[in-house]
């Protein structure tokens, strides 16, 4: 009997312990079932709005401008009215809160802003359904997690299932959603964040499944690789796809900072960007809303031997300026679809370029060219790669290509990089002052790079000098070391007050004949600057040396600076300083994220009027907290009596519709923060 009841003790304390564990994958269960059903909803209804709009659009074209003017009356003034001003939209918003507010969003805000995409998406205005999905997925899974106070590790799984799940629904690739969810929300692959993930994912597309029975979403012919031939057409491909995907970006923050600073209210902005997006919707319809008709007719087409090159390389242009207008103006959406579009349209017109000048060569369907683009652009925009790939081969239902469409991937995606090191998402938190680093705690000295610490130009000296040439070289530019250059230019070594030290003693009081070349060091180890200044320091280590040559990325033969120990030191201050930064900055934003009020940073400068003063003798706004003062990098916490001095930092906790009298009280010339894309 007592073994017996040692057996259920044993049994109900498992059940106990794993109970966490069980909770949290049933919620994963009911998360996917919730988001597939609310992104069902919500394309559903962009799909009925959509197809009003084109009928109204096949009566009279100038409609549409009169629809998307409106729209974007409605569009701002619910965006101005009930959501006001946010550091970030969409999946940028959701990554911030993953890594800094343990998952927590503010659920609440959802509807406004799935209305006002739907009236943006089904408007006619240039932008893509993901974005919103995914705040629909993430919202639902960060309620549930708040309502039920799971812990921040598990909410922001749950937040990270319904990013998922909102994949698997809009696009109906599961596979795709997993790994999205993994790249990019949560930046980490572990088996619990795993399960979770795919558990959400699946129930969300059986769901849509079930409700909707059709093929792919962008169903296609087949088309297989024809042949080795065809694959340095794929890798030219990819050359090209990088520098549109970077110019899409930065035509995308370009456009978000010119519309913050026209000064009109939000639905003014709105309504003049539907002008703009309305005339240029008479010429190219097909920019209007998702683009997914003409991304299905470009890929079953002959590529462009339907469209014509000249409407396809439009298409391209006017798709990437409409879109970055609809997005900086503030139109509700994201650019997921959108990049899927120009990358379809262009890897089009690219397949039917080749096609016209060459022939006789086995280059397949040109249409093939334009599933490759897809995911190109898309990987360079978005930055991940594996999402890219997946998504492309659920939404085709075409495994014959996946073999260059990897390839033009990857190209796109490292030639990309040199140009701009961070995605779209990624940009917008570092705009903000914030580098996520997911998974792993990035050394400071990782985080500044040669370049900041390298003295330039580099101090040199031909190697023909003499040595008492090289003596007043030192004494001249404040340095033990420069570098030795030949006639033209070419840096053959690197001389010390060491080598001339030794060249002293050497002499035993005897004039000294040597030239540099004779007593230079030219077995050298050099460095590029766009290296993290920790290689300098390990390679300074492993050789015992106090200095190193600082050469040209692309010609090691040119030298562009020296860096040495004593300006790593100094550079080391820099990254305290940059690492202390974005500590108290993400601190800013976790105050922000868990009171749920607006927190600022208030700076004064020696013409506020309140330097001087205690704090207890300012008449500050009503519903205003003073949380924190900070004054050369330490934090004070106010009493009372403390003494404001100019220079303070005042971290402010006030409510939106007293900080403009905040501002007004303080008097000095403090930066509003943006209006986020």
């Amino acid at each position: 009997m007592e073994l017996g009841m040692n057996q259920l003790r044993t049994t109900i304390l498992r059940l106990v312990q794993h109970s966490e564990r069980t909770n949290l994958i049933i919620l994963s269960i009911l998360v996917g079932l919730c988001s597939g059903i609310g992104v069902w909803l919500f394309s559903t209804a962009i799909e009925v709005l959509q197809d009003l709009h084109a009928n109204i659009h096949d009566i009279n074209p100038l409609y549409s401008v009169a629809i998307l003017v409106g729209t974007g009356l409605l569009v701002g003034w619910i965006m101005q009215s009930f959501i006001g001003e946010e550091r970030h939209h969409g999946v940028a918003g959701i990554m911030e809160a993953v890594a800094l507010g343990g998952g927590r969003m503010r659920y609440y805000r959802m509807p406004y802003k799935i209305f006002a995409s739907i009236l943006s998406i089904g408007g006619g205005a240039s932008v893509g359904p993901e974005d919103p999905s995914v705040q629909i997925g993430a919202n639902i899974g960060s309620f549930f997690g708040q309502k039920l106070h799971f812990s921040e590790e598990q909410m922001r799984l749950l937040v990270g299932a319904g990013s998922a799940s909102a994949i698997s629904a809009v696009f109906n690739a599961p596979i795709a959603g997993v790994f999205f969810a993994l790249e990019i929300v949560l930046g980490e692959f572990t088996s619990g964040a795993f399960g979770v993930v795919v558990l959400s994912s699946v129930v969300s597309s059986v769901f849509v499944k079930a409700v909707e029975i059709h093929g792919p979403e962008l169903g296609i012919r087949d088309y297989a690789l024809g042949g080795v031939a065809e694959v340095p057409f794929y890798v030219l491909l990819g050359l090209i796809a990088a520098p549109i995907a970077v110019i899409f970006m930065r035509m995308v923050y370009w456009q978000h900072d010119f519309w913050h600073h026209v000064h009109l209210p939000r639905p003014y902005k709105t309504a003049l960007a539907g002008v703009i997006v309305g005339v240029v919707a008479i010429f190219y319809p097909e920019i209007m809303g998702t683009g997914r008709e003409t991304m299905t007719e470009v890929l079953n087409s002959g590529g462009a031997e339907e469209f014509g090159l000249t409407l396809l390389l439009g298409l391209v242009v006017a798709k990437m300026v409409m879109t970055s207008i609809s997005l900086g103006s503030g139109f509700v959406g994201g650019i997921f679809a959108p990049s899927l579009f120009v990358g379809a349209t262009f890897g089009g017109a690219y397949g039917y370029v080749i096609e016209q000048l060459l022939p006789n060569a086995n280059t397949g369907n040109p249409a093939a060219f334009a599933i490759a683009g897809m995911a190109a652009v898309m990987a360079g925009v978005v930055r991940a790669p594996i999402t890219a790939i997946l998504l492309i081969f659920e939404v085709t239902d075409d495994y014959q290509l996946i073999l260059p469409i990897m390839l033009t991937t990857v190209i796109c995606l490292i030639i990309a990089e040199r140009f701009e090191p961070y995605g779209i998402y990624s940009l917008s938190l570092r705009r903000k002052g914030l580098d996520i680093h997911h998974g792993r705690d990035v050394d400071v000295m990782q985080s500044v790079f040669v370049s900041e610490a390298m003295v330039k130009p580099a101090p040199t000296i031909r190697c023909d000098a003499t040595l008492t040439q090289l003596r007043d070289r030192f004494r001249e530019a404040h340095t033990k070391a420069v570098c030795v250059v030949n006639e033209q230019g070419i840096l053959i070594g690197i001389a010390t007050m060491s080598d001339l030290q030794r060249a002293y003693e050497a002499s035993n009081g005897q004039p000294l004949t040597q030239t540099v070349k004779e007593i230079m060091t030219t077995n050298l180890i050099t460095i590029t600057p766009d290296e993290p200044v920790w290689n300098a320091i390990r390679r300074m280590g492993t050789r015992g040396i106090g200095s190193l040559p600082v050469v040209d990325v692309h010609d090691e033969q040119k030298v562009v600076g020296l860096v040495r120990r004593h300006d790593i030191m100094r550079v080391y201050n820099i990254a305290i300083a940059r690492k202390w930064e974005a500590q108290y900055h993400e601190t800013q934003i976790r105050l922000n994220t868990l009171i749920g009020e607006k927190v600022i940073e208030v700076k004064l400068n020696s013409r506020s009027p309140i330097v001087g003063q205690r704090v207890q003798d300012v008449t500050w706004p009503q519903e205003c907290i003073i949380a924190s003062i900070r004054r050369d990098r330490r934090i004070i916490l106010p009493h009372g009596y403390t003494k404001l001095v100019a220079g303070d930092a005042l971290i402010v906790v006030i409510d939106p519709k007293c900080e403009h009298e905040l501002y007004q009280l303080v008097s000095t010339e403090t930066k509003v923060p943006q209006q986020p894309i």
